[in-house]
């Protein structure tokens, strides 16, 4: 990566960007090489390499703003030009604000210089291992999909007040999403990720097998019970049925806009004492770990539920200087756009007991591995299909169910967890234990 050729441009785009009558202006840029290699049914598709750069220019003309991008390199100045002209057609907002400077701490350990040598063979290699370890597994499954990835990348900003931030990093992802097929029988599909930021930590056999496992143990399911009360989600459950929810809840862009029920809840409890929720933009190993965040400002750790009070919103820039509220570094986005409010590496902190001891606590319930529907971040109601899912009966999983339906309230829900594993699992930029939550409506079709 060539980061003192992104840090000049950065700067030669401040220089374009003032030419042209912005007052203010930042230049984001970002460049990196991808190798990827990608099975599908059970085959190697292909692989592929891709590089890229790309920056992203916000002009500010008084309080107005205006941004636009460019993958060529050669149109800087045209896209400095296009971002004043945009800006001076767009409505005023006192609050288009850029970061002054602050002091940023360089964080080990997310890049790993062996990674520029890191071969598209090599990404062949890894995805073969996930085909192997399955078929010796057993040969009634099938990888419908799964991927391995290598990225290198570097990422430099400047603005007009001074800032001036810059980084490498490098990250290896890959998941896997198996089924099993005996006869007629077919099982439904179980999903697993993992990522690395190194490449001696590279490690694709755990979540192969999990998914594998998680597929055989689906085959052969039947019909379920209707009841009303304990439902067991998985992590990868959790992160469709509740974590949208408190994203969206903790967005200060939301609060701003009325939209959030917690707008007025810092101190307040929304969910159980055990549910303690971090995001961490210097999580060691974390996947979206950086030192800092689209607008320049440093990352650092930041509770938003503690123990079930709610302790903090996420804030960028914008957000930060309309309700006079310090920044806590949670402006996102890429180069090709303006920056948003997004989480880094976001955790539920893990519980007392095993997945194993929740479910030994549970006389007659549902485990779900999967779920399929809708939350309604605003309303927090949800519904949808529990996919993968297991009756439990006198606190061991009795067998696999299908067309059963949930749906219940997340806020609701929040405050009726009775247990979160100290076992938790990472999917994405997101790290989540198994929680047990009570009262939620069970339906079988």
């Amino acid at each position: 990566m060539n980061i003192e050729g992104l840090i000049e441009r950065c700067e030669e785009g401040l220089e374009y960007a003032r030419r042209f009558g912005a007052d203010r202006a930042e230049v984001y840029g970002e460049e990196g090489r991808k190798l990827s290699a990608t099975i599908e049914k059970d085959d190697l598709q292909l692989s592929e390499s891709h590089s890229e750069t790309t920056i992203g220019v916000r002009a500010f003309v008084g309080d107005r703003v205006g941004f636009a991008s460019t993958n060529d390199l050669s149109r800087l100045e045209e896209a400095c030009r296009d971002a004043v002209v945009l800006a001076k057609a767009s409505p005023g907002d006192p609050h288009n604000v850029l970061p002054e400077p602050a002091e940023i701490e360089p964080l080990d350990g997310i890049y790993d210089p062996a990674a520029e040598g890191f071969t598209e063979e090599e990404a062949v290699a890894a995805a073969i291992r996930m085909l192997d370890l399955a078929h010796s597994i057993d040969r009634r499954l099938i990888l419908g999909d799964a991927e391995f990835s290598a990225e290198v990348f570097g990422r430099a900003l400047a603005n007009t007040s001074g800032l001036k931030a810059s980084e490498q990093g490098s990250i290896f992802t890959y998941f896997a999403l198996a089924t099993a097929k005996e006869g007629d029988l077919v099982s439904n599909f179980d999903f697993q990720f993992d990522a690395s930021r190194s490449v001696s930590e590279i490690d694709v056999e755990p979540i192969t097998r999990r998914a594998c496992e998680n597929a055989l143990g689906s085959l052969g399911a039947g019909k379920g019970k209707s009841f009303n009360g304990t439902v067991i989600l998985s992590p990868n459950a959790a992160l469709d049925l509740l974590i949208g929810l408190v994203l969206f809840q903790t967005n200060a862009k939301n609060c701003l806009k009325g939209m959030s029920r917690w707008k007025d809840s810092l101190g307040k409890s929304v969910a159980v004492s055990s549910l303690t929720i971090v995001d961490d933009g210097r999580l060691s190993g974390g996947v979206a770990s950086s030192s800092f965040d689209r607008e320049g400002v440093p990352h650092r750790k930041l509770p938003l539920i503690e123990e079930g009070i709610l302790s903090s919103h996420m804030f960028n820039s914008y957000t930060a200087d309309a309700t006079g509220t310090a920044n806590t570094g949670h402006g996102s986005g890429s180069a090709r756009s303006l920056p948003g409010i997004g989480p880094t590496n976001l955790s539920i902190l893990p519980g007392e007991g095993t997945k194993e001891e929740l479910i030994a606590g549970v006389k007659e319930g549902l485990f779900v591995t999967r779920f399929s529907g809708n939350t309604n971040p605003v309303s927090g109601d949800f519904s949808g299909v529990a996919k993968a899912a297991y009756l439990i009966e006198n606190g061991r999983l009795s067998r696999p169910v299908v067309g059963i339906l949930i749906a219940g309230n997340a806020f609701d829900a929040l405050t009726r967890i009775s247990g979160v594993s100290e076992d938790r699992e990472r999917i994405y930029n997101f790290t989540l234990p198994y929680l047990r939550v009570e009262g939620v409506s069970v339906t079988a079709e």
